[in-house]
């Protein structure tokens, strides 16, 4: 079996991620259940999910438990003048991925996984620039090497890979 989410599933499935297919031209997965966690999922479902979408892309459920009790997140950063801040702000974390614009770094939440969207406010009277969000919990994010819907290129790791650092070198985000 070949295609992206075929050869890629397996590798993040075995390290206690979530993977789910990714549908060609889209950030959308289209398969029933697929909020569900792997541990709610029968493993044959599973295997038919990598059979079946093969060759679309792949991304990952969030919120996949790690043995400290903490769970995968991601902080996703819509915009590019924020991505240094981000970056900073999380000590220079060991791995995030590049899209369109911006870049989604990921990291461990501990206590409460809900959404949470980032807004810087303005002084002058404007509203508030949304920079970006806080993914967890019934989110995915699309990962290397799917391609872009919109770029056509494919997603690219900052950093190293998500399979190839250890969970606990991910920043921890208490909430």
């Amino acid at each position: 079996m070949t295609g992206i989410f075929a050869e890629e599933a397996p590798l993040y499935r075995d390290l206690g991620y979530w993977p789910r297919p990714i549908a060609p031209g889209t950030k959308a997965c289209k398969i029933k259940h697929w909020q569900a966690p792997d541990s709610e999922i029968d493993p044959a479902t599973l295997e038919s999910w990598r059979k079946a979408h093969a060759g679309d892309g792949i991304s990952l459920l969030l919120g996949s438990p790690f043995p400290d009790r903490t769970v995968l997140g991601a902080l996703d950063i819509d915009n590019d003048d924020y991505v240094r801040v981000a970056g900073t702000l999380l000590r220079d974390p060991p791995c995030g991925r590049i899209g369109a614009r911006g870049i989604l770094f990921f990291v461990r939440i501990k206590g409460d996984t809900a959404y949470r969207e980032l807004k810087i406010k303005a002084t002058n009277g404007q509203s508030a620039l949304k920079v970006g969000e806080l993914l967890v919990a019934r989110r995915l994010a699309v990962i290397p090497p799917t391609i872009h819907p919109d770029t056509h290129a494919p997603y690219r790791w900052v950093g190293r890979a998500l399979h190839e650092i250890t969970y606990s070198a991910l920043p921890l985000l208490e909430a």
